[in-house]
């Protein structure tokens, strides 16, 4: 009798010390949603659908669906914007336009907070995405996303809809000096599903091609 009483109390105190942990990683996340002025928000279809690059200059691969990694990531996801980008985007959309963005992908688990921060990519060709950042980068342009502009066009004419960017991601409440290319490649084995430089499907994706 002792000993089923013993067992029942340690599963309690056990159970309590999850329970408290998870709390408090899940109220963690509020400090910096407030610092940042992020609100939750759903991504338009077509961007969750769609596949995403993760290197800003030179990337390596394609990735995808968007909606694939986030169920890769496990934990609680949610997605967030920035008060004042949704404006922006609120009043470009009005305008008529379809705007770039950026959109935070919150992960809460009972080890960890996290956010991967993905650019929305509304191109439907590799020259309206080379022009985007030829209106900010000048004539610096073509030396910094000359390359990555042709191996677009490449995947673009085979199928691919890439509609994201993972530009970086978050964790202790610090940008990570890694790669997200790498990152998610070696922190949850999110492999890719197509090779930019040597333009072919890679693995599984490549079967059902």
């Amino acid at each position: 009798m002792l000993k089923r009483w013993c067992l029942a109390t340690s599963i309690l105190i056990l159970a309590s010390l999850i329970i408290t942990v998870a709390a408090v990683t899940g109220e963690s996340a509020q400090p910096f949603r407030q610092q940042n002025g992020l609100l939750a928000y759903t991504p338009p279809a077509w961007f969750l659908e769609g596949y995403f690059i993760a290197r800003e200059r030179n990337p390596g691969y394609v990735f995808g669906p968007v909606q694939d990694f986030v169920r890769a990531v496990g934990g609680k996801t949610t997605w967030l914007i920035e008060d004042l980008e949704l404006k922006r985007v609120e009043q470009a959309l009005a305008d008529g336009s379809n705007p770039e963005y950026s959109l935070y992908l919150e992960v809460v688990s009972p080890a960890r907070t996290e956010y991967w921060v993905f650019v929305v990519l509304p191109y439907e060709s590799a020259q309206e995405w080379f022009d985007a950042r030829r209106a900010y980068h000048g004539r610096k342009a073509e030396d910094y996303y000359g390359k990555t502009q042709r191996e677009l066009e490449r995947a673009l004419r085979l199928g691919l809809k890439i509609k994201g960017e993972l530009r970086f991601f978050i964790e202790k409440g610090d940008i990570s000096l890694q790669s997200p290319e790498n990152a998610i490649m070696n922190k949850y084995k999110f492999q890719p599903v197509f090779d930019l430089s040597a333009g072919r499907w890679l693995g599984s994706a490549a079967k059902t091609k």
